[in-house]
C-alpha cells in the first residue's frame, strides 16, 4: 500500500505550476532597450522619448545598468517617455517592457535640454520570447512525475 498515490503527486504539481503561471501574453516578447544619451560637457538633458514600430503593452522596468536617476516612465501609444533628474554628459539608460513582435525603434530624441552643443540618443532594442503558461505547467507535471517515480523506487524492503 502506497502512502501517497502517484496521481496525488501529479495533481499537486499541476496545481502548483498553474498557481505560479503568469497571465498569458501569447505572442509577446520581452523587449530590452539600451540607450546611450550623448551630450557634450556642460549640457544637461532631462527626458528621453523613444517611439517604436508597435505599441509597448507591458510595464516598464528600469535595469540596474542605468546611470541616470529615473523619476517616472510612461507609455503613450507607441512612445515610451523616461523622465530623469537632469544630468550632464554621456549617460546610459536601459529598460524592458512587453511588446508584440516585430518591434523596432522608429524615432528617438532627448528633451529638456539646457546648454550648448548638440545632443543625441543612440538606442537599440533586442527581444526575447516569453514562454507560455502551458509550457511551465507541463514542466511542473514532468518534474512532479519524476520525483514521484524516484520516491517509489527508492523504497526499501525490510526482511
Amino acid at each position: 500500500m502506497m502512502k501517497c498515490p502517484f496521481f496525488a503527486f501529479v495533481a499537486a504539481g499541476l496545481l502548483a505550476s498553474l498557481a505560479f503561471a503568469t497571465p498569458s501574453h501569447a505572442g509577446s516578447v520581452l523587449a530590452t532597450t539600451t540607450a546611450a544619451l550623448v551630450a557634450p560637457s556642460g549640457t544637461t538633458s532631462a527626458d528621453a522619448e523613444i517611439t517604436y514600430s508597435s505599441a509597448p503593452i507591458g510595464p516598464i522596468t528600469i535595469l540596474g545598468t542605468t546611470t541616470v536617476t529615473v523619476t517616472s516612465s510612461t507609455i503613450v501609444g507607441d512612445t515610451v517617455t523616461i523622465n530623469y533628474t537632469p544630468v550632464k554628459g554621456n549617460q546610459e539608460l536601459d529598460f524592458t517592457f512587453l511588446a508584440t513582435p516585430p518591434i523596432s525603434i522608429s524615432a528617438d530624441k532627448l528633451t529638456g535640454v539646457v546648454g550648448p552643443g548638440p545632443v543625441g540618443i543612440i538606442a537599440n532594442v533586442t527581444t526575447a520570447a516569453i514562454p507560455e503558461p502551458a509550457s511551465i505547467a507541463l514542466l511542473g507535471i514532468g518534474m512532479t512525475g519524476f520525483l514521484a517515480f524516484r520516491r517509489l523506487f527508492k523504497r526499501t524492503t525490510v526482511a
